[in-house]
């Protein structure tokens, strides 16, 4: 499987508009709302900014990849990879582990930039923890987007990441806080869990194990659909 992650790590940066995308698009993000507003901001929140905008582009890259897994499938990658010793459950967690290294690339760029330019101290510790975090708790919505792009085609993946990608933010409530019962909803979601860990990581609180929980059943439930849809894909080439 080591080849296999090789090969797509390869290809992944190989694609220099994907990965200026992730550096460039979420540090302009931060610079223009993530930052904090002025000196009379309490340095809690200016954190809280900061891990919202991090997670806001990390959510963004692992859903959408599902558009270029879709394409993979239509140029017939999927039809190549069948006929390797690869299992389902390898092939989705190969593509899984390359594009958890992707995501760390906005966690990393919105990081430097908060510490150089947006007024946010942490301690190393402090850094470290929220980096990892932020970087670990993705990982059941890149299940998810792997399990979108294996099952939907790629002029739909190219409406249906976006869609979802909107909606997970909002139900996390990654800039604006949900009320009513888009709250008591978002509670059951990944991202709201997500953000939730990262920022107690950053502020140096203690986790949830209800959010662990929650992050947990849904990554064991994105693993085994992500799964199912590979499967289900090589059956239709």
């Amino acid at each position: 499987m080591s080849a296999y992650v090789r090969i797509e790590l390869t290809r992944m940066f190989r694609d220099g508009g994907y990965l200026m995308l992730s550096l460039v698009l979420p540090v302009f993000m931060y610079l223009l709302v993530g930052r904090t507003a002025g000196p009379g901001d309490d340095h809690s929140l200016a954190v809280v900014r900061l891990v919202s905008a991090a997670a806001f582009r990390a959510l963004g890259v692992a859903v959408n990849s599902c558009t270029s897994i879709a394409e993979d499938r239509s140029k017939g990658w999927l039809r190549q990879l069948r006929l390797t010793p690869l299992s389902p459950v390898q092939v989705v967690l190969g593509r899984g582990a390359c594009a958890l290294a992707v995501v760390i690339l906005p966690i990393l760029a919105v990081g430097i930039v908060g510490a150089a330019w947006g007024g946010v101290t942490m301690s190393v510790a402090g850094w470290l923890s929220s980096a990892l975090v932020l970087w670990l708790a993705v990982t059941p919505i890149v299940l998810l987007g792997l399990a979108l792009g294996y099952l939907v085609r790629p002029a739909v993946a190219q409406i249906l990441g976006p869609v979802c990608y909107l909606v997970l933010t909002g139900l996390g409530g990654l800039f604006i806080p949900p009320t009513g019962w888009v709250a008591r909803i978002g509670q059951l979601s990944p991202t709201y869990r997500y953000s939730e860990v990262a920022a107690d990581a950053a502020l140096g609180d203690t986790p949830s194990w209800t959010a662990i929980a929650v992050l947990l059943c849904w990554t064991v439930a994105a693993a085994a659909l992500a799964a199912h849809a590979y499967h289900r894909a090589g059956r239709r080439l």
